[in-house]
């Protein structure tokens, strides 16, 4: 007998399915077959010379064509919503569709800047942005994976959607998630398993992962995700594109869905991903421009503030392992290229360890589980759904905190922030400068089996999320199983079981092909900065 819940997910895939007009998809006798892995160039194979034309370019060059009248957003938007669909019928991808919205109001901005003589309506006129399933669109549906929330269409806009619309920006698809967010990976109870562009055996990382797969398959220029431990940055590496997670207070989280939402014993945050790093400026420069601040007040009165990267050799402390889970081959050969290619360019860098690492992870788990589970389980509860097995972790095994407890938490969680300042502060280089941006792996492992609970040590990114610390992702390389061999468990970090198990789960044909990225590293609100500073690793890499 089919439960209520299955039923109610049946019918919401259904729907979905439906809402993708057959004249957008690749007839299914012509789609590789299941056992080709590496799917990323097939859009270059099936799609019209037209649409891989317009799709290839990065947002940056779009808006900059759009802006001289050498494309319109028609055309753009068009041409996106052909390679997404492509891309969803490989990758599973999509949890809302909405192409007629669009290209609506893509005719909108094409008839304005016609009406007004070349004017744009803002810095994104006319270019196509995806959205991770928790942001809010009228009219349209977040049910965040839950079935519980399933038939209820959003009555607004969050704030950040309203104000990237007040750019100029283009919305027409929402993309997959985990069931509450509290996972890095992709799959729920209603839409199922998204995969990996490069390797269909590996998920494309989470919690943002749908995000990430899209702008994998350059399905979406740009895309908003959120991050509470590595939900931007963890996708952007393991799909092999580009993400920050800015500060708390810097963009709007106004009006987002989301599970804890209220809590603030670790926040979470918006940001971009992109298919380039000028992309995750220009959308950053646009959203600030819309001054959020006004808009909605937790968000800092700070204008985008242009930086220039100075005249001298940088200071990069490169931190490979945390002395907690070694990570697997692959991730150790990106840390060394990066920092080799520094090293050529010029720089200085030094070999890091970071304030108690497994004090802060230990401190990162209790914000996310203080209400003992009870807000994610009451969600499953509602439908009778059982959730996925990749968030038990933090629904099972907690005991709620009381006032007192909370009070507490909330002592030690700054302490523990205010130790980690200071030593930052206090560590310079070993010819005695102080450091310009720490860097560090997004994980443990180049992606992860999808749907086999393997990504066990969220440190890498989390603990930054306690800090509140300025991230930039970029992508460096792709694991090669000819290069990255495995190698006995190591066994001697301080979460040595847990290190055990993750070098356990390392095979190295397995993981062929996954993408793997860094993240470089700055203090709190220094967004521009670091964007400005992974230019420069950027440049020292593909140099």
């Amino acid at each position: 007998m089919v439960a209520l819940w299955e039923e109610k997910a049946a019918a919401k895939r259904a729907q979905l399915a439906a809402s993708i007009p057959k004249e957008y998809m690749v007839p299914e006798d012509q789609l590789p077959p299941a056992d080709r892995l590496d799917v990323s160039n097939v859009p270059k194979e099936l799609l019209p010379a037209d649409v891989i034309e317009i799709t290839e370019l990065t947002g940056t060059e779009l808006v900059a064509a759009m802006a001289a009248g050498k494309l319109t957003s028609v055309a753009v938007t068009t041409a996106f919503i052909k390679r997404a669909v492509l891309a969803h019928q490989l990758l599973n991808i999509f949890t809302e569709f909405f192409p007629q919205v669009a290209l609506k109001r893509a005719a909108e901005l094409d008839e304005y800047y016609k009406s007004s003589g070349g004017k744009t309506v803002g810095p994104l006129h006319g270019l196509p942005v995806s959205l991770k399933d928790q942001f809010r669109v009228k009219g349209v549906e977040a049910c965040m994976g839950y079935v519980a929330w399933i038939g209820e269409p959003d009555k607004e806009n969050s704030t950040i959607v309203d104000l990237l619309l007040k750019a100029g920006a283009v919305f027409f698809v929402k993309t997959n998630i985990p069931t509450s967010l509290m996972a890095a990976e992709t799959r729920n109870c209603v839409f199922g398993q998204t995969v990996n562009a490069y390797n269909r055996t590996l998920a494309p990382g989470g919690s943002s992962g749908g995000e990430g797969a899209i702008l994998s398959m350059k399905g979406a220029p740009i895309g908003i995700g959120t991050d509470i431990g590595g939900s931007i940055r963890i996708p952007s590496s393991f799909s092999g594109v580009y993400g920050i997670r800015p500060s708390h207070e810097r963009f709007p989280y106004l009006k987002v869905a989301n599970s804890l939402e209220y809590s603030e014993t670790v926040v979470s945050v918006d940001g971009p991903l992109a298919v380039s790093l000028d992309d995750l400026t220009l959308f950053s420069k646009a959203l600030v421009a819309q001054e959020p601040w006004k808009h909605d007040p937790r968000c800092i009165a700070l204008p985008f503030r242009e930086y220039e990267v100075p005249k001298r050799p940088l200071v990069f402390a490169i931190e490979a392992n945390d002395g907690v889970v070694t990570p697997h081959p692959p991730v150790l050969r990106a840390v060394k290229m990066v920092t080799e290619a520094l090293k050529k360019a010029g720089h200085e860098v030094f070999e890091f360890k970071s304030y108690k690492p497994a004090e802060g992870v230990e401190i990162l788990v209790r914000a996310w589980t203080v209400d003992g589970g009870a807000n994610i389980q009451g969600d499953l509860d509602a439908s009778g759904e059982p959730g996925i097995p990749d968030i038990m972790p933090f629904v099972k095994g907690h005991k709620a905190l009381t006032i007192p407890e909370l009070f507490k938490f909330n002592k030690d969680k700054l302490e523990y922030k205010t130790a980690f300042l200071e030593y930052m502060n206090n560590t310079l280089s070993p010819s005695g400068k102080p450091v310009d941006a720490w860097i560090r792996p997004v994980g443990v492992s180049a992606s992860v089996p999808a749907g086999q609970l393997k990504l066990r040590y969220l440190g890498y990114t989390g603990l930054l999320n306690l800090l509140d610390y300025t991230c930039v992702a970029i992508p460096v390389t792709k694991a090669d199983p000819a290069i990255d061999v495995a190698a006995p468990a190591p066994g001697t970090g301080e979460w040595a079981e847990v290190e055990k198990l993750s070098w356990e789960d390392y095979v190295p044909e397995d993981f062929k092909n996954g993408p793997v990225g860094v993240q470089i590293v700055g203090g709190r609100l220094e967004e521009e900065r670091m964007l400005a500073v992974a230019g420069v690793v950027e440049s020292a890499l593909k140099a």
